[in-house]
């Protein structure tokens, strides 16, 4: 977790900055997120705020959530099956 020392990796192997320090760090992170395969994150109080990931790791995301959008409708016993009950 960031607690005002730079850049940190956190046990999950997420970078994370402290939102005091994004502005000084923001293209140190960029760079970690693309070039090393990282996702980043901003935290305030020690929680995440927001993540910092690649284009390709958002647009594949962006496919899978809606797949299983798709599968909650046309699947609901398969959906509720992996993910719980239905949300409203």
């Amino acid at each position: 977790m960031a607690t005002g020392k730079g850049i940190e990796i956190a046990e999950d192997g997420v970078a994370t900055v402290g939102m005091t320090e994004a502005r000084a760090l923001l293209t140190t992170l960029i760079r970690d997120v693309r070039y090393g395969g990282q996702v980043g994150a901003f935290t305030e109080r020690g929680a995440r705020q927001a993540y910092v990931v690649t284009p390709d790791f958002y647009e594949r995301a962006d496919r899978e959530h809606a797949a299983v959008q798709r599968l909650r409708k046309q699947q609901p016993e398969l959906y509720a099956e992996f993910f719980g009950d239905l949300p409203d």
